[in-house]
């Protein structure tokens, strides 16, 4: 998979700056939402912005829709239930993505991060195990108090985001001893 990520949240700035790279990716494509600052925090209107733009056809470019969590207004639990179910219907894979192990910038992350374990239509969940990108090793930085041990949960595959290929060995090892089987990893490093 790849993903066409600008860490901005809306609709139109999205689909305008995954145009420029949709030619490039490779594999399932991935048209990604949000982002670790406030041009890409989480409200109710964008996520119901995305919700409209996929019920109207406006991905039919892409494979999935990436949800990158990390800001955001508390309360959102209900919308983006919605947002996913949509994207599910119409066909779409569902990969969320969060930093650490849940969202730093979202008072209600622990019942976020619940509903989310939860939720049928996530394909994917991907712990980001990195801040800045330049990492040399994995970070296994506890966010917002959810602990690793609860990704045991989760109906959805984890797949972490990781520096580098080099480091999935060490996420590997470490999220077994946490009693979670790793199916896979998405690389920060552009290829």
């Amino acid at each position: 998979m790849s993903l066409a990520f600008s860490g901005e949240i809306d609709v139109d700035k999205v689909i305008e700056n995954a145009e420029i790279v949709l030619a490039s990716l490779v594999g399932d494509k991935y048209i990604c939402f949000g982002g670790g600052n406030t041009v890409g925090a989480f409200t109710g209107e964008h996520l119901h912005a995305i919700t409209k733009a996929i019920n109207e056809g406006k991905f039919s470019d892409y494979d999935g829709i990436a949800y990158d969590i990390e800001e955001g207004n508390s309360g959102l639990e209900e919308d983006f239930k919605a947002s996913f179910q949509a994207a599910k219907e119409k066909g779409f894979q569902v990969l969320v993505t969060v930093s650490h192990s849940a969202p730093y910038g979202i008072s209600d992350a622990p019942q976020l991060m619940n509903s989310f374990f939860d939720n049928e239509n996530i394909d994917f969940i991907s712990p980001q195990l990195y801040t800045s990108g330049s990492e040399s090793a994995n970070e296994y930085t506890i966010s917002e108090g959810v602990k690793w041990s609860e990704y045991s949960n989760c109906k959805a595959s984890v797949i972490p985001s990781i520096v580098t290929s080099s480091l999935y060995p060490s996420a590997q090892e470490y999220f077994l001893t946490q009693g979670v089987t790793l199916e896979g990893y998405i690389q920060w490093s552009q290829t």
